[in-house]
């Protein structure tokens, strides 16, 4: 090989590593892996690629522009390709080759060779990033699907699982009674940590089969409702930690104390579940108000805020404040980005701040914006259909989840106070036994066949009020992890889950005392 055909080899490498220095991944790009949440960025990528391509910008700005976008996982890829080709001097379709070998997503990888292949022709990138756009949403639904059938199974199995622990738990509680164990605390302990053990690894595998998708957005302006959960947290849960202290230091028992856990976060919980709520409603009316928009827009040729002027504000649900908020903004001449990010900020929708983004952006580039509402309509509308028939799996398996905890602490409360009702009997019996015949071997031997339950009380208490603890604690993960949303909503099942667990303990011990009364 000659010095003159070294020298593009030698250029290439030394791009190569400069480009992989200016993203700090010198060494990795090889072993690059994508985040879980690749599949859903990819879809959001793909769509506003394929919504600025409608424009008919150059080939450089939409590997630019897509470079840009920091929210998404593979955009830094886009922005590798960018920089080869710009700075270096490199023909995308070379550049797309060279990226696409050094990936091990084989989805992003097979898109940036397809993507070399079609600027190597020559076809218009517009008509091929449309046609991947489709493409993804059907495997992005496809895969959407099988991830909640996965978790129905999964949800089953959990369900099953729980009842199982619990009736272990309940057995040894029984045979502590019937038989003489002489290292139950070894039992105890041992049962304690195979409980935590499969409730923390059905969490993790459910956690896996849930579909990932963030659904509420993390910029600075918030809802009304997130506003409220922010002002409420920084108020009950520091009061709310300071009085459990207390009440833990004081010896409180613990069904007080979960029912102080229920008192400062049922709040927040409540606003969280009512900002879910909200936020399914405007995304589930963001599909059509893009589109209905991008169409007002296009057809007569006017600008967006002309548009929203012929805009039927009762079509669009609950959007209508923001969109007339957004609309008035417009024309009393505010930057329009500046309006549109007080419009999303307010929705508290991941989903919206992406589409609205990749709309706006779309249609100052030059884009058709009835077109571009058209793909954007049809990206978020599959989202939101596809979150319907999650929502018909997380429904049925939150309340049946609910009643199980329900029943599973009360069979475990119930259980612990008759055995501590028969160790007073046996006790009674003991002493009376003494008292009449004056020994003190009679009633004692005859006890031994049912061991000494009372010297073992503590112990089953502290077991039982661990196992309902770990109940508690998996049964809020798993109902918050199936159903998906903000992470605010682990305040509404755990304090409704502490509560039930706080009142079966309150309510069940009396019913003990007045179904079983021995008389001696």
């Amino acid at each position: 090989m000659t010095f003159l055909q070294t020298v593009p080899y030698l250029n290439l490498n030394k791009a190569i590593q400069e480009v992989e220095g200016y993203f700090n991944i010198t060494g990795k790009l090889k072993s690059t892996r994508v985040v879980e949440r690749v599949n859903d960025d990819m879809l959001f990528l793909l769509t506003y690629m394929a919504a600025i391509s409608t424009a008919d910008i150059e080939r450089d700005r939409i590997f630019d522009y897509t470079g840009r976008q920091q929210e998404y996982e593979a955009s830094k890829y886009f922005r590798q390709i960018h920089i080869l080709a710009s700075k270096w001097g490199y023909e995308y379709a070379k550049s797309c080759k060279y990226i696409s070998q050094k990936l091990k997503d084989v989805y992003i990888s097979k898109f940036i060779e397809r993507m070399a292949n079609i600027l190597s022709s020559g076809e218009p990138e517009k008509n091929f990033l449309k046609q991947e756009k489709i493409i993804r949403e059907e495997i992005y639904s496809n895969e959407y699907e099988r991830s909640i059938e996965a978790l129905k199974k999964w949800t089953d199995g959990y369900t099953a699982l729980m009842v199982s622990l619990t009736l272990v738990v309940t057995i040894i509680l029984v045979s502590v009674m019937i038989y003489n164990i002489t290292n139950i605390e070894t039992i105890a302990f041992l049962l304690q940590f195979i409980i935590l053990f499969i409730s923390g690894l059905a969490l993790y595998i459910i956690y896996k089969a849930a579909p990932a998708e963030k659904k509420v957005h993390a910029l600075r302006l918030k809802s009304k409702e997130q506003d409220k959960i922010r002002l409420l947290s920084r108020v009950l849960l520091p009061i709310g930690a300071i009085v459990l202290i207390a009440l833990i230091m004081q010896g409180t028992e613990l069904k007080f104390i979960l029912l102080g856990v229920t008192v400062f976060t049922l709040p927040i919980g409540i606003v969280a579940m009512e900002d879910d709520r909200k936020i399914n409603e405007r995304d589930s009316s963001f599909p059509a108000f893009v589109k209905t928009l991008g169409n007002l827009a296009g057809t007569t040729g006017v600008t967006i805020r002309s548009a929203m002027e012929n805009l039927d504000k009762e079509t669009i649900g609950c959007l209508k404040p923001g969109v007339e908020e957004l609309h008035s903004s417009l024309s009393m001449g505010f930057k329009s980005k500046l309006c549109w990010e007080k419009f999303i900020g307010e929705t508290g929708s991941e989903l919206i701040n992406r589409c609205s983004r990749i709309f706006t952006d779309a249609v100052e580039l030059g884009g058709d914006p009835a077109e571009i509402g058209n793909i954007v309509s049809t990206s978020s509308l599959a989202i939101v259909l596809l979150r319907m028939k999650r929502q018909l799996v997380s429904s049925g398996f939150k309340g049946l989840v609910m009643t199980l905890h329900a029943v599973m602490v009360g069979l475990l409360v119930f259980v612990l106070e008759m055995i501590s009702k028969f160790s007073g009997l046996i006790s009674r019996m003991n002493e009376s036994y003494i008292s009449t015949e004056g020994g003190s071997g009679g009633i004692s031997a005859m006890g031994m066949s049912m061991f000494n339950v009372a010297e073992s009380m503590p112990m089953l208490y502290r077991l039982t009020f661990s196992v309902i603890i770990i109940l508690t604690v998996s049964n809020t993960l798993v109902v918050k992890i199936v159903e998906g949303g903000g992470n605010y909503k682990l305040f509404f099942y755990g304090g409704l889950m502490s509560g039930i667990s706080g009142i079966c303990m309150i309510l069940i011990p009396p019913v003990v005392s007045n179904v079983f009364t021995f008389q001696i």
